[in-house]
């Protein structure tokens, strides 16, 4: 059994290691994180949001992301590069820690722009060196690489530059680029970059290069089964976190010295090391690395033909696992127990087994019978369910564009009565307005001419009664202009002349002028052209309603009527400096003429809007589209 867990375990967070990012993170760890940062100032607070942000990180990542993600607003805020590239270092690492390595490559390239602008050496190879690790854990092997040879570049750049502390950054990013050639099975290009990781780790006396570098040159050592060079390697890094009272590292140490004795045939010295690594493990309850241990003694056991032995350990790891992760080892379990029980058993077992054999391929039968009808079922139940649903969809969409017919021809219905009325309406105004300028009209005149008749016949016999002629001859013709302006009104002869404008101009001006109201009337876009005889007759009668209204109610001085067609509507403005009212304020028998006047434009399918204020004036404003003002040559 070849266990490189541990190797593995200890590496990827040290692929996350990097050089100290710079002066903004090197505060202490804060006593009261919350309240530094609710008393701190403004010029403070930056840099306490990346302090804290680093002390939280391996503890709390999700409040040392807030941190950062703080950090980072309050530094755009501030134009300050230096910090925004420290926090956006971080977020990069946070999320990779938190396994969301997308949002973590976005950051750290973010980062990456911001010190290539800025010119910073050692922060554009932090950010290369933590990229190559965010690629490698999206298994996107070739820009890791590329990244990791770009930070060698750039830490060498800074070393150049008279920054020493950036050696170490060249010594990691041989381990990255290491770890990424491992990861593809190139052995000899992985055990170059490492062998300069320990030879740099060395020089520069810094362990943890060193011990990172000896276990992943174990692990190749391992996986080419280089046995005794794994032991070499495994004996140093024991060595180192024994000098460092690191009790993790040397469990892991013996555990991996344990994987390279059993290769060795070394059972004896292998049992010792995985005893001395569970010790250690469970002094520092790392219940991980015990479950691994426990799959070295199963693995070991197994080896030397203790299938008892080997079946108590798999089942100590299996048990461990099923708490840890999910069951993975329960075929193993099984196969060491049958193993065990053949050495008891030989003849009668083979027919069990033979006899178990024969049940599961029976069970399997079955079981495919079972699942083909299973399939079977539940495809004709997503036909039926399919046919059921677009049967549904086929309904409602029926009823659907019936009910939107029907709402149609309603509102056809509703024009055409609507259309019938106002016509019949016209018609018979027009009609009125004949008989009483033909017969009344007519007649008024012939009484008109009999009185003058009788005064001319009578002359001076009259002694006196001449006043009471004249008199009656006044009434006459005051009856005779009121007739004739009531027909006018009800059959505008401008109106079916010279179109809406004009008569709108003619109605105004024959209003009497004792009342003290002054009407201006503009039009434009009408002068020359003429609406359909139906929207002129109904926006005509609109008007007169509208003028009306005023003059009864309203105690205004002046009005400003306006007609204007624009290039999809024809728009009429009546504006009023009287005394205004409230729309919905008014009584059901109080507004039968506002309602009419909508019904009207309804009909016309135009609008009718009413903007009226107690106190301040009315202004009411009449829309028509064009494709119903339609224009008449």
């Amino acid at each position: 059994m070849l266990s490189i867990f541990p190797c593995w375990r200890r590496l990827l967070p040290a692929l996350l290691v990097s050089l100290p990012l710079n002066a903004w993170c090197q505060s202490p760890p804060p006593d009261s994180l919350d309240q530094r940062l609710a008393a701190a100032p403004d010029s403070a607070r930056l840099r306490l949001l990346l302090a804290d942000g680093e002390a939280l990180r391996r503890t709390s990542p999700d409040r040392a992301l807030q941190r950062a993600q703080a950090a980072v607003r309050l530094a755009r805020q501030q134009h300050l590069l230096a910090p925004e590239i420290t926090a956006r270092l971080l977020q990069g690492r946070l999320y990779n820690a938190l396994g969301q390595h997308s949002e973590a490559a976005a950051q750290l390239h973010a980062a990456q722009r911001l010190a290539q602008t800025s010119r910073d050496t050692l922060s554009l190879a932090t950010a290369y060196l933590l990229l190559g690790t965010t690629y490698k854990n999206l298994q996107q092997y070739a820009p890791s690489l590329q990244y990791a040879q770009q930070a060698r570049r750039y830490y060498a750049r800074a070393v150049r530059q008279g920054r020493p502390e950036a050696r170490r950054g060249v010594a990691v990013s041989y381990n990255n680029s290491g770890t990424v050639y491992l990861e593809q099975q190139q052995y000899l290009l992985a055990m170059a970059d490492f062998q300069q990781a320990l030879r740099q780790g060395r020089a520069l006396g810094d362990s943890g290069v060193v011990v990172l570098a000896l276990y992943n040159l174990g692990a190749i050592a391992l996986q080419t089964k280089q046995a005794a060079a794994a032991e070499r390697y495994y004996r140093q890094t024991l060595a180192i976190d024994q000098q460092q009272g690191n009790p993790q590292g040397q469990a892991e140490s013996w555990l991996n010295l344990g994987d390279a004795r059993l290769q060795l045939k070394r059972h004896r010295d292998a049992e010792q090391a995985y005893g001395a690594a569970l010790r250690l493990a469970r002094q520092v309850e790392a219940r991980p690395l015990i479950r691994v241990i426990y799959d070295g003694f199963a693995s070991l056991y197994e080896a030397t033909g203790r299938y008892q032995d080997a079946l108590r350990w798999r089942t100590r790891f299996q048990n461990l696992n099923d708490s840890l992760y999910q069951a993975e080892a329960a075929e193993q379990v099984t196969e060491m127990r049958t193993k065990y029980e053949t050495e008891q058993k030989d003849a009668q077992n083979r027919l069990l087994r033979q006899q178990k054999q024969l049940q599961q391929a029976q069970l399997r039968t079955q079981q495919q019978v079972i699942r083909r009808r299973n399939t079977q079922l539940l495809t004709g139940l997503a036909l039926a369910g399919l046919l059921a649903a677009v049967g549904w969809l086929l309904y409602t969409r029926n009823r659907l564009r019936q009910q939107v017919a029907f709402a149609q021809e309603r509102q056809l219905l509703e024009r055409q009565r609507a259309a019938a009325v106002l016509e019949a309406e016209e018609n018979e105004r027009r009609r009125i307005g004949s008989d009483l300028h033909d017969s009344v009209g007519q007649l008024l005149t012939a009484a008109k001419l009999n009185l003058h008749a009788l005064g001319q016949q009578l002359g001076p016999r009259l002694d006196g009664q001449q006043v009471l002629l004249d008199n009656a001859v006044a009434t006459v013709d005051e009856s005779f202009r009121e007739v004739r302006g009531i027909s006018h009104n009800l059959m505008p002869t401008a109106l079916l002349r010279r179109g809406l404008a004009a008569a709108v101009r003619d109605f105004l001006d024959k209003l009497p002028s004792d009342n003290g109201l002054r009407v201006e009337v503009q039009a434009y876009g009408l002068d020359d052209i003429r609406l359909l005889p139906t929207v002129e007759s109904v926006l005509f009668r609109v008007i007169q309603e509208l003028m009306q209204n005023i003059i009864k109610h309203a105690q205004a001085t002046d009005v400003t009527l306006q007609l204007v067609r624009g290039a999809d509507d024809l728009t009429v403005t009546v504006e009023d400096n009287g005394r205004g009212f409230d729309p919905g304020a008014l009584a059901s028998d109080e507004g039968i003429g506002l309602r009419n006047v909508v019904t009207r434009m309804a009909y016309l399918g135009g609008q009718a809007h009413f903007d009226a204020v107690p106190g301040r004036g009315t202004t009411v404003t009449l829309e028509v589209p064009l494709q119903v003002a339609a224009v008449v040559d």
